[in-house]
């Protein structure tokens, strides 16, 4: 998880760079379809084996995984200027989203602590947008259409987390990780080709670069939450946001405002809390992957 956390910022830093001159949809495409090809010597090595095991599954989740790769893009296209460490903290509504996509979703039963924390973290997200466009105060994200289409994109990602521990159970890591990259090129492309562009060879270095750390970043994250327990993995994902800030700061010599933190902490805690929660009542009743369509 700490290694998908580098390669998903490494990977958003030359997104950003690179969508200064290309269309984040363009863009999209060739992450996708590069990085498919590099995963793809896999299969020919006969160290994957891939099958259409529920297939609508796959599709689905390579469909919403699809839109939730593009509105990331868009969400920090210098067009919107979204810093990757609000970005960052954004995105870390997912497991709130997770949360109340279980109800509907798996029909889970959620109580007045899991409800509490997801009405919290909600307000978090309130606080790094809302207040700070209210007081007319720098230091938040100002809830600009950069920061709707991070959010969008964070309950894109959520929809694709549920099933992601549904398939692994019949998928392993290395096979969803080149079916999501397959169907996800395929899904793009025609949008793509609406705003087809010519990329210096410097620029396809950086694009099959950005490819590169988007598969480390795939692969370990399914492979993290394939064979590790969620309650333990879910909060490393938070070294995002100093990762992000890191980044920014030798990008854009920025650091995150005191909104961005506050903000973050308050969903960071109600996800922590909720993580804290599942696992105990884990320990109780093991759950058994659920399975969808």
């Amino acid at each position: 998880m700490i290694v998908s956390g580098m390669g998903y910022t490494l990977h958003l830093a030359l997104a950003k760079e690179i969508t200064a001159d290309i269309h984040p949809v363009f863009l999209a495409f060739w992450r996708s379809f590069f990085a498919f090809l590099l995963a793809s010597p896999f299969i020919f090595l006969g160290m994957v084996r891939l099958h259409t095991a529920r297939f609508g599954a796959l599709v689905t989740r390579s469909l919403i995984g699809s839109a939730g790769f593009v509105f990331g893009l868009i969400a920090i296209w210098p067009v919107f200027g979204l810093p990757l460490a609000e970005f960052n903290a954004l995105s870390f509504t997912r497991p709130l989203f997770v949360t109340l996509l279980a109800v509907f979703l798996l029909r889970e039963k959620v109580g007045v602590h899991r409800t509490s924390a997801v009405i919290a973290g909600f307000i978090g997200v309130l606080v790094m947008t809302l207040v700070p466009a209210l007081l007319g105060s720098d230091g938040g994200t100002h809830f600009s259409i950069g920061s709707l289409f991070a959010i969008l994109s964070s309950l894109c990602f959520a929809f694709t987390i549920v099933l992601v521990k549904s398939l692994t159970g019949v998928h392993s890591p290395l096979a969803l990780l080149i079916w999501a990259n397959l169907l996800s090129s395929l899904f793009i492309l025609p949008a793509a080709l609406a705003v087809w562009a010519s990329p210096s060879l410097a620029e396809w270095g950086l694009i099959l670069s950005m490819a590169f750390f988007g598969v480390v970043a795939q692969f370990c994250f399914i492979k993290g939450m394939s064979v590790g327990d969620a309650s333990f993995l879910s909060p490393m994902d938070y070294l995002r946001l100093p990762m992000g800030a890191t980044a920014d700061w030798f990008m854009i010599r920025a650091l995150p405002g005191p909104f961005v933190w506050a903000g973050a902490g308050i969903i960071v805690v109600s996800t922590l809390y909720i993580t804290w929660r599942e696992h105990l009542l884990n320990q109780k009743k093991p759950l058994e992957p659920p399975k969808l369509f």
